[in-house]
C-alpha cells in the first residue's frame, strides 16, 4: 500500500499498526538505509518518516524504499527475480 497524504505525518497509521516504532514526535522510525520499519512488510518515507519534507527528499525516500521492498521480496522464501 502506498499513502501520500498532506504534508504532516497521518497519525491514523501509526496509531492503528501494531509493532510500528514512532518517535516523540509522531513520525515513524525507519531504518535510513532501506526505509524499512520495525514491522518487516512496512516500509516508509517522506512526511511519515521526516515530518514536513521536501518534495525531493519524499522522492529519494520512495526510490530508496521501492529498491529495498525489491530487495526483501526477492529473498523470501519462494519469490523468484525476473
Amino acid at each position: 500500500m502506498v499513502v501520500g497524504v498532506g504534508t504532516d505525518p497521518n497519525p491514523i497509521i501509526p496509531r492503528n499498526v501494531p509493532g510500528l516504532k514512532i518517535s516523540k514526535f509522531g513520525t515513524i522510525e525507519v531504518d535510513e538505509k532501506t526505509m524499512q520499519t520495525a514491522v518487516p512488510e512496512i516500509f516508509a518515507g517522506g512526511d511519515i518518516v521526516r515530518g514536513g519534507a521536501t518534495v525531493i527528499l519524499a522522492m529519494g525516500d520512495g526510490k530508496v524504499a521501492a529498491e529495498s521492498m525489491r530487495d526483501w521480496l526477492r529473498s523470501r522464501p519462494g519469490v523468484h527475480s525476473s
